[in-house]
């Protein structure tokens, strides 16, 4: 694998915050992830790019697909980087030209985390093309659609670093925790973005009242993932502390003016630092920090509600609510390659068939 400093200027460039809490992490699990990252981030670059042809978007996600696949020649690598279109960050850019030295460093990973970074890694790249296929704009339908959406984009990361973390020989987390961390910390970011992304056609909010309400669980699942992790788990415990109290504070600052705040955010990163070994103490800060969050609306009868496809309401009957959808935006089972996790509505249930169980397998 590559130096930790060439993980680390790449991490710098395209991500504050996991810039910050990766290098908490013990190698070699510390290295795992920074790569796991930086692969995840070339994806966020197809997701985000805007393509005059939609068509070549999809083809670069079966391609970076295939590259997990098997390991690409140079040329092939170099025609996946030209295929991107003007408007990449500099720190996009730099990543996209090392492409082929991460895919590289993924398939010399030992058999175990080899397998665990390209599985999670091919079927995020295959749940986002299933996204894009919608065209422009994408426009998210309701709540079970939004935790659908980010189940592929960010749930996959708590599965990704649980399954890593366990290869140390540790028993993990329940999954469906993993998910929750990861839910929180993108329904966060997508609230945090709404105005941004707006603006450029993408429309992850259909209703801001439920997306929040909807944190209510996803919330409470990420906390007890970070509590339900050793003590002795220090490093990888400020490494989930701190995304957990980041995102805590992001959201209470959600209608408050986009300001920098590197003081306070460095004083609530030595406090968090400092108590990263005490539940309780964790559980009081978070409490401080989370805002008051709404309440469920009352829930519509069945047989009041409109009929809706069978099989998408099954997903997410455990945690979610269903309503008429547009068919011509709608994304059903058949628009991935990948199942759907039984829980991707975002609420409280913890199934024991999904406790260490692979929920987007």
């Amino acid at each position: 694998m590559r130096s930790p400093e060439f993980y680390q200027r790449h991490l710098d460039a395209v991500s504050r915050s996991f810039a910050l809490c990766i290098p908490q992490l013990d190698p070699p699990f510390r290295d795992r992830v920074a790569l796991s990252y930086l692969l995840l981030r070339v994806l966020d670059t197809v997701e985000d790019a805007t393509f005059p042809d939609r068509r070549v978007q999809q083809r670069l996600f079966t391609t970076f697909h295939k590259f997990l696949q098997k390991r690409p020649g140079p040329a092939e690598v170099e025609a996946f980087r030209a295929s991107f279109p003007a408007g990449l960050s500099d720190g996009e850019r730099a990543l996209l030209a090392d492409t082929e030295a991460l895919i590289e460093d993924a398939h010399e990973l030992p058999a175990p985390a080899r397998k665990v970074v390209l599985g999670a890694t091919a079927r995020m790249a295959q749940g986002m093309a299933g996204y894009a296929r919608r065209g422009v704009p994408l426009r998210l339908l309701d709540v079970e659609d939004v935790c659908r959406y980010c189940c592929f984009v960010a749930g996959l990361v708590g599965e990704l670093l649980t399954r890593l973390w366990a290869l140390r020989g540790g028993t993990p987390p329940p999954m469906l925790r993993a998910y929750r961390f990861g839910l929180f910390l993108q329904k966060v970011n997508i609230l945090k973005d709404q105005g941004e992304d707006e603006a450029v056609g993408r429309f992850l909010v259909p209703d801001r009242r439920e997306l929040l309400t909807s944190l209510r669980g996803d919330a409470e699942g990420a906390l007890a993932y970070l509590t339900a992790l050793p003590r002795e788990e220090r490093g990888y415990r400020i490494f989930c502390a701190w995304s957990l109290m980041l995102g805590a504070g992001a959201l209470a600052q959600l209608d408050g003016p986009r300001e920098s705040r590197r003081a306070e955010t460095a004083r609530l990163l030595t406090r968090t630092a400092e108590i990263a070994q005490d539940d309780d103490a964790l559980r009081r800060q978070f409490a401080a920090l989370l805002p008051g969050l709404p309440e469920p609306r009352p829930q519509v009868p069945a047989d009041r509600r409109p009929v809706v496809d069978r099989r998408a309401d099954r997903i997410g009957r455990a945690v979610g609510s269903s309503g008429a959808r547009d068919r011509r935006q709608s994304v059903g089972v058949a628009d991935f390659d990948v199942d759907l996790p039984p829980f991707a509505a975002g609420g409280d249930v913890d199934p024991p068939e999904y406790v260490g169980a692979h929920p987007c397998a």
